[in-house]
């Protein structure tokens, strides 16, 4: 086993495109790491701001990324997956640069905030879909899960390296300092993926790329709707994506706030997140389970748990340890879902299904953003956070009722 490993390691790695994406990747996730440490405490630090302010400025953001992911998947297979990527990525990193100098010199605003997370919520939108084709196009698909898991090791390496710094920086320096080295990141990254030269996806001439943009929504559509373990897992995540969208983003730093040490224990928190994603890239490399669909939604519940600890007010060794082992789950579960994804669905079809999929995983996420600040007002950050924990658990355990979801076999 360790040396069919090693031997796949080393394949990958000399693959000269696979490198600069994975350095790309490792790059941004420090920003990443940072990001919503420094946005978070930055919001809650302006005069006046409270979690009905970062409900505002987070829900800005996420409803673009939901409206526009259908457009992304199709100019992604339009226009070129390497060329969307680093693009958005370029220009997000002045998006980004722009509230963090706003911060720096005291100028920020939450409707400065809200316009700047608008426009990054479109070129995010135009991105994940164009970024979820791209290693079809790189490593031949007996490597893809490997592929997913290094790629995925080397971002989680970054931004556990972004988090473990990040509430130290907010807390000395300020969150502007924490949001320009997420600019930074963002701008290294999107050089180092243009730098991949890819052609576009299929060839400018086909009929394909000549028709309208509703013909390519609708085969996309008939290839994510034709499977229904795609349609179950992804309505299921909507679900999942509502609570942890609004315990990460707002209800979790609030929290934190009041009955922690603030941006330092926020901190904490995502470094254990981060080394628990690290391990379970790990283990998605070694283990490749016949039934990934099984193992990819069996393990979530994780995160589940990492939420009602965090309502209970658990000490914070608890809640790094939930953490750490959502952060297992989570890298686990993306290692086997991309990987069947980019094995069961047809390639020139890849980046329109993986829209769909973001697009129904996330579509209730502005939801819960959106009622995350009222909900704490009412209640209190802790009840909140026991309730989006329960939504959170059953959502993650329906898709395994389905036999079809337990019993797909692997391709590769």
């Amino acid at each position: 086993m360790e040396s069919r490993v090693l031997e796949e390691l080393r394949e990958l790695l000399r693959i000269p495109r696979y490198r600069l994406l994975l350095a790309a990747r490792f790059v941004s996730n420090i920003g990443n790491g940072m990001a919503p440490i420094a946005l978070a405490f930055g919001v809650l630090s302006l005069d006046g701001a409270d979690a009905g302010s970062l409900s505002l400025v987070t829900t800005a953001q996420m409803i673009p990324l939901v409206a526009f992911l259908l457009i992304g998947g199709v100019a992604a297979d339009r226009f070129g997956r390497s060329q969307l990527v680093g693009s958005t990525d370029i220009i997000g990193s002045f998006v980004v640069a722009v509230s963090a100098i706003a911060f720096l010199t005291g100028n920020a605003s939450i409707p400065l905030l809200c316009v700047n997370g608008f426009i990054f919520g479109v070129l995010n939108a135009l991105w994940y879909p164009a970024f979820s084709g791209l290693m079809p196009m790189i490593v031949p698909g007996p490597l893809l899960q490997g592929a997913n898991s290094i790629l995925g090791l080397g971002a989680n390496v970054g931004f556990t390296l972004g988090a473990s710094i990040a509430g130290f920086i907010v807390s000395a320096a300020g969150p502007g300092w924490g949001l320009l080295g997420d600019a930074g990141s963002f701008l290294i990254a999107g050089v180092l993926v243009l730098s991949l030269r890819l052609p576009k996806s299929f060839g400018e001439n086909t009929d394909e790329d000549r028709s309208s943009m509703i013909t390519q929504l609708r085969v996309g559509w008939k290839e994510f709707s034709s499977r229904r373990w795609i349609v179950l897992i992804v309505g299921a995540f909507a679900f999942y994506h509502l609570a942890f969208e609004a315990f990460i983003a707002v209800l979790a730093p609030v929290h934190m706030k009041e009955d922690f040490d603030g941006a330092r224990a926020m901190g904490t928190m995502m470094f254990g997140f981060g080394l628990g994603s690290i391990l379970g890239t790990g283990l998605a490399f070694r283990f490749k389970p016949r039934r990934p669909l099984l193992i990819a939604v069996g393990v979530m519940p994780m995160g589940a748990a990492w939420m009602l600890a965090t309502g209970l007010s658990a000490p914070l060794w608890v809640l790094f340890l939930t953490a750490a082992g959502t952060g297992v789950a989570i890298d686990v579960m993306y290692a086997n879902w991309m990987t069947t994804l980019q094995t069961n669905v047809p390639e020139e079809a890849l980046s329109r299904v993986g829209s769909y999929d973001a697009f129904g995983s996330l579509a209730f996420a502005p939801i819960g953003l959106l009622v995350a600040g009222p909900l704490a007002h009412a209640l209190g950050a802790s009840a909140s956070i026991i309730i989006v924990g329960t939504i959170a658990l059953i959502a993650v355990l329906a898709p395994l009722m389905s036999g079809e979801v337990r019993h797909l076999q692997r391709t590769h």
